[in-house]
Parts: structure tokens; sequence; C-alpha cells
């Protein structure tokens, strides 16, 4: 890994490779759905979206023909931290690839027709979400979780403010995001650092600085345990129970990670086993800690039958007493750890992973280098560590969301 500043202070990292002659390149900015209102929620998104479509020099036509012939593939993806436009291509055509995207970068054209169609697509993509159970489930325990907090909007945002937005409000948001003041560049590919630094000199160092985004804070409090009963047209039931969580800066960070994967995660965790395997009270159960740059949650997630409901609630309420008052035993905790950089290591075989990766790190303020340093703070993490850690977080008050079958329109 090597790092280094364009002339107008663009960072970049770059992760040279060996073998496959394949590159990817991110574009990172900060300004992302954590920036977003009531009134604006989904323009992240759109934004970034509608830069992959056309640019001020290249119809949609000419763009998509460009990135076809020299095989790329160009995308943007958007989270409530961060949004970034990606483009993978071959090696030999990094110069090439490097115009492109700077083209892609600095002089998107928010086409109307283009707006439209993607403001459709939005909209579908909202009500497509309504037919999966666990998406009603988490959008609902979001939204009431995070209520008045940007973390409480969707990234696609809603029909609502979607509708809403124009072409200017997109000009005006992109101006203020994938500006020199908070653009991130990452590379990562089978290419050297001399064609790295002279192509991104030539097309990224003229970028303007701008507004820099500033992370909005904001006060998160659960006040006190509460439930939300929701009656759906699913014929089955699914659980939520979240408690709060600390940011991935929190020194219980990697320790809350240990957690969940002993809860959820793989076969032999303990929340398959008792639901699942022992019991056969759950089709689908697993625990999750997001990581996030201001609060985060821990949440359980279960789809059940109906009638286990009541069940399962006291059994998750008996699992969780069990981590704050048991250590865990050496062999399982190993096991975990050994499950842990399985996956961490895996995760990251692809030219595409390692350049997403090393670039979120750094935008989110854990520093790339932290990406490798990660799994040597997994082994450090002991037996006490998390039971500490389970008492602060598992002693908590609560949000649970319960989703049930309308049994009212049968009758």
């Amino acid at each position: 890994m090597e790092d280094f500043t364009l002339k107008n202070n663009i960072k970049v990292i770059f992760n040279r490779t060996d073998g496959i002659e394949v590159v990817s390149m991110k574009v990172f900015t900060p300004a992302s759905v954590l920036g977003e209102t009531n009134s604006n929620a989904g323009i992240s998104l759109m934004t970034a979206n509608l830069m992959t479509k056309s640019t001020k020099n290249r119809s949609s036509e000419v763009l998509a023909k460009d990135v076809d012939n020299i095989g790329a593939d160009l995308s943007a993806n958007v989270d409530h931290d961060m949004s970034f436009i990606n483009m993978s291509f071959l090696s030999e055509f990094f110069d090439r690839a490097c115009e492109i995207l700077s083209d892609v970068i600095k002089n998107p054209a928010f086409n109307q027709n283009e707006i439209d169609m993607e403001k459709k697509n939005n909209i579908a993509g909202l009500n497509a979400r309504k037919d999966r159970i666990f998406n009603t489930a988490m959008d609902n325990f979001i939204k009431k979780f995070y209520e008045g907090t940007p973390y409480a909007l969707t990234v696609l945002g809603s029909e609502e403010s979607i509708n809403s937005i124009t072409a200017e409000q997109l000009a005006e948001w992109h101006k203020n995001s994938f500006n020199a003041s908070n653009i991130l560049i990452s590379i990562s590919g089978n290419v050297d650092m001399q064609t790295v630094k002279n192509s991104l000199g030539k097309y990224f160092a003229d970028i303007e600085a701008g507004k820099k985004f500033e992370k909005p804070e904001f006060n998160f409090e659960m006040k006190e345990s509460s439930t939300l009963d929701i009656k759906s047209k699913f014929n089955q039931a699914y659980i939520i129970k979240g408690f709060p969580a600390p940011e991935l800066k929190s020194e219980d960070f990697v320790t809350l990670k240990v957690i969940s994967a002993i809860l959820g995660g793989r076969m032999t965790s303990r929340l398959f086993t008792e639901l699942r395997e022992k019991l056969g009270l759950a089709y689908e159960v697993n625990a999750m800690y997001p990581s996030r740059v201001r609060d985060s949650y821990f949440l359980i997630y279960i789809g059940l039958d109906k009638k286990n409901i009541d069940l399962t609630l006291n059994r998750i309420r008996e699992i969780l007493k069990d981590m704050r008052e048991n250590e865990v035993g050496q062999q399982e905790l190993s096991d975990t750890k050994t499950f842990m950089r399985g996956i961490h290591i895996l995760d990251r075989q692809t030219v595409w992973k390692r350049s997403y990766y090393y670039g979120w790190r750094e935008v989110v303020g854990q520093g790339y280098q932290y990406d490798d340093k990660f799994l040597e703070d997994v082994d450090k993490v002991t037996s006490k560590d998390i039971i500490e850690a389970a008492n602060r977080i598992f002693s908590r008050d609560s949000l649970s969301v319960i989703v049930r079958p309308d049994t009212t329109s049968n009758k």
C-alpha cells in the first residue's frame, strides 16, 4: 500500500497487485445520506447514479460505448456514511479509463429525461422493498430507532422527496460532494505507480476545492424499551430486536464484531444452534452490528411462524443473559476468530473489494491501514472483553419490531 496527494490535495491510496491485469478505481466522498434531510432524501443516490449515465461531453450512448470499448464497468454506490463512483478495467487502458472517469466526476449532465427515468426507478425500488418481509421489518426498525436523525432516512429516499428533487438541486449536491475538498481516490490493481501518478495528475488534479462535507452532530438517545407491532400481508412473522451500540471508533467496536459472529453469521452460531437447530423456531436468524460513523445498533433478526413469537423472544432474552453472565469458552472464541479471519481474507480477493475496503476505512475515519490491522485487534479480544461489552450493550433499553400476519382480512 502507498498513498500520495495530488496538487489539489486529493488523497490517493494505491494497492499494487500482481497476477491478473485488472484495476478497480473508486472515487469516494463522505457526502451521503448522513447529510440529507426529509425534503431531499435520496439525492445522494440519484446524484451518483446519474453521474454514470451521461456527461456534458458524452451523451448516454457515447459514454456507454466508450466504457464498453475498453471492456470496463462503471457503477455508483451510496450508503449512509459515504458515496463512490467505481470503474473497473484492464490495466492496459489505465490512462483512457482515468479520462472517462474524470469526465464522469467533473461534468455530469443531469439530463432531464434521465432524471425522470431515475425517479421512476427509485420509486419502483421503494415499492419493491415492500414485497420482502425483512425489508418491511428493517425499514420500520430504522425509522423508529433513529427517529429525528439522518440515519432514519433510507438511501432511496421517499416518494415525495424523490419527486421533488430538481436538476438544479442535483448539480448543487454534486458540486458540494465531488470536489477536491471531499474526494478520496482508492485504486487496487496490477499497474505501476508512475502510470497512476501521471494519469491522475493529468485528469484529476484540476478539480477545484469546494465546500467540505461536515458530518452532522445529532443527539441519539433511547429513553425506554418499546415494541412496534406491525400487521402485514405476509403469511409468516418476523422479529427484530435491537440495542443502541457505539460508533466505529469506539473501544468496543471490535469486541462487538466478535460478539456478532458468536451469536450469528454461521451454522454453529448460538442463535442458529439454539433457535433453529435445537428448537426449530426460526427459518432465518442472525445478528448484526453495522459499522457507522455515528451511533450504531446491535440487532438480532428472526423469520419464524407467528405461533412461535413469544417463545422465541423469551429464548433470545435467555441467550443474551447468558452472554452477560458467562464467559465464552476458549474453543468457541478461537473458532469464532478463525471464522472471522476466513471471511475477512476471502472477502478481499478481488481488486474491486480491496479498493472498496481501503477507501471505505479512510473515508469513515479509521484510516486505510486499519483494514490490515483489524484481524490483529480481533485476535486480542478476550472472554473478559466480551462479557464486559455484552453487559454494556444488552443491559440497555431496546426496540423490538414484530411483523405478524394480518388475520383480520380473512374474517
